[in-house]
């Protein structure tokens, strides 16, 4: 995971780009070159070019990433951070739950009524698994190489194929390109081995549609409501 992405210095960031795309470093150092493989998942978190989201203005200019960079990603979300009493309530009162049972966990051992009545009342912030066993869940997963049945492969190729013929015609954008494609592939493939399956189901690859067709229609939709990939990737 990389918190403040858009702070990194340039050269940081585009040691990066071999990384994502071939799964791989090049060192050079003492007069020896090397090829390292490095097999990994990024989980990276920026902030906006003003600091926040302006919601009247299009997204993918407000994201002060390199196209370069940015391309490489499956799945790249807007936060937007919108004020509504009913959510704010409950994340306000999660937030101090959570500090409040942190508290009460400290002081367990002295058998107060006080301490025992929020530990009661926050009992629903007990994790149901443990620390232990979600590790060896997602080793377990991780390690995992689900077939992509047939049926589940038309209904990806279909989508694709759906967005990418709205980009037919003299002056149309350009919707989504390969690099989506492969996204698609590789989140109906997390779906399935989320559920520790042997095989990529229709199941999961509408998982995989769902998710990439929210992120595409928040991100890239240009003045005309039309999807363009082309606003974020260059």
């Amino acid at each position: 995971g990389i918190d403040e992405l858009d702070k990194m210095s340039e050269q940081d960031r585009s040691s990066l780009h071999e990384a994502m795309e071939a799964q791989q470093i090049s060192v050079a150092k003492a007069g020896i070159v090397a090829t390292l493989q490095c097999r990994f998942s990024m989980l990276a978190g920026a902030n906006p070019k003003l600091g926040r989201f302006d919601p009247n203005e299009p997204i993918a200019p407000q994201i002060d990433l390199p196209p370069t960079l940015l391309s490489r990603f499956d799945l790249i979300f807007a936060i937007m951070d919108k004020p509504n009493r009913t959510r704010d309530k409950a994340i306000a009162e999660h937030v101090l739950k959570a500090h409040m049972r942190a508290g009460a966990l400290k002081n367990i051992h002295s058998n107060d009524e006080t301490v025992n009545g929020i530990l009661e009342s926050t009992a629903d912030l007990k994790p149901i698994y443990d620390q232990d066993a979600i590790r060896k869940y997602i080793s377990y997963a991780r390690n995992l190489n689900p077939i992509i049945l047939p049926s589940a492969e038309e209904k990806i190729i279909e989508h694709y194929l759906k967005i990418r013929k709205m980009g037919e015609g003299e002056n149309a954008t350009v919707p989504i390109t390969a690099r989506q494609l492969e996204a698609y592939i590789r989140l109906a493939e997390a779906s399935a081995k989320l559920r520790l399956s042997e095989y990529v189901t229709d199941k999961d690859a509408e998982k995989a549609i769902g998710i990439v067709q929210y992120y595409l229609s928040m991100i890239t939709l240009d003045s005309d409501g039309n999807l363009d990939v082309d606003r974020l990737m260059t």
